[in-house]
């Protein structure tokens, strides 16, 4: 008895009904994602500010005026500062918590429930609750300094320990995830390697730095390209803390956005000093995307 193939049905290609489902949701993202960034793509190129009547076309004059102006060098500087810092804190911290949880240490089970904790509370209660922590006056960490008999230190007013406070809290809450991200990642590492790096001498710092970490790495450089997306769009917690302040000690490029929007009704710059972060980020990912894809061509080379 012989089988027949079944025919392919004489309407339209399967890859048109695909798109036809997808129309919805693309025409959603146009509304929601794509339209206002092409609208503020465009009005950053305009003398902008709520008399529409008087937007003039003023070409690259806003980027210009945004990296001659006296705070964007300092802006641009903590959010260096501030992205680099943070990304070693929480990758060294949340790679070493990950080793510990992936141990066989007993109590650890619910370690890990806790780590989902931070990153489920708002940007904004973390904020909140940061500032009221580093308070100089009532707060609970100078609190505990002044019981222990050491010097209290003001955290939010002083211009070399407010990014500082801002680096504390953000790494507070989003280590948790690379913890997390990293431990799926070590649970996915095969035995063999480790049990035949076991078996040639190698030490347990040996074995983690020339075969775990290696096949960790995909799983590390996603954890990395999401911190630097959100380390370039952290506002809240900047803002309910130190408002960019004292000065500019702790602005960051989407604060100094939010002041030229809002405050100074200036949305042709603010829209510039948004884009020039945008280009920046997409900047560092290219570049951390394209580093394993490098090493690994020498490697076959």
């Amino acid at each position: 008895m012989t089988t027949t193939a079944p025919q392919r049905s004489r309407g339209r290609p399967a890859w048109l009904s695909g798109y036809a489902l997808a129309v919805p949701a693309l025409l959603l993202m146009l509304a929601v994602f794509l339209y206002p960034l092409g609208f503020s793509l465009v009005k950053s190129f305009f003398r902008w500010d709520l008399d529409a009547t008087n937007s003039d076309f003023v070409g690259f004059g806003n980027y210009l005026d945004v990296f001659t102006g006296m705070s964007f060098g300092p802006t641009l500087r903590n959010q260096v500062v501030f992205t680099v810092v943070s990304l070693l804190v929480e990758c060294v911290a949340g790679m070493a918590i990950a080793v510990l949880l992936n141990s066989k240490l007993r109590g650890l089970r619910p370690a890990r429930t806790l780590l989902l904790i931070p990153p489920m509370v708002a940007p904004a209660v973390v904020g909140l609750n940061f500032r009221w922590l580093f308070n100089e006056q009532y707060g609970l960490i100078d609190g505990v300094l002044k019981a222990v008999g050491l010097p209290v230190i003001p955290w939010l007013s002083d211009p070399g320990w407010a990014l500082v406070s801002i680096i504390i809290a953000s790494a507070w809450q989003n280590t948790p995830l690379l913890v997390l991200l990293f431990l799926a990642g070590l649970q996915a590492v095969p035995k063999e390697p480790v049990e035949a790096a076991a078996i040639d001498g190698a030490s347990s710092w040996r074995t983690f730095w020339s075969v775990i970490l290696p096949l960790v790495r995909p799983v590390i450089v996603i954890a990395l390209m999401i911190r630097i997306i959100d380390l370039f769009r952290t506002f809240d917690v900047v803002w309910l803390m130190t408002q960019g302040g004292p000065g500019n000690a702790s602005n960051l490029l989407t604060v100094e956005a939010y002041k030229l929007a809002f405050q100074s009704v200036d949305f042709g710059h603010a829209a510039a000093v948004s884009y020039v972060a945008l280009v920046i980020s997409l900047i560092l990912l290219a570049l951390l995307y394209g580093i394993p894809w490098l090493t690994a061509r020498r490697a076959l080379t």
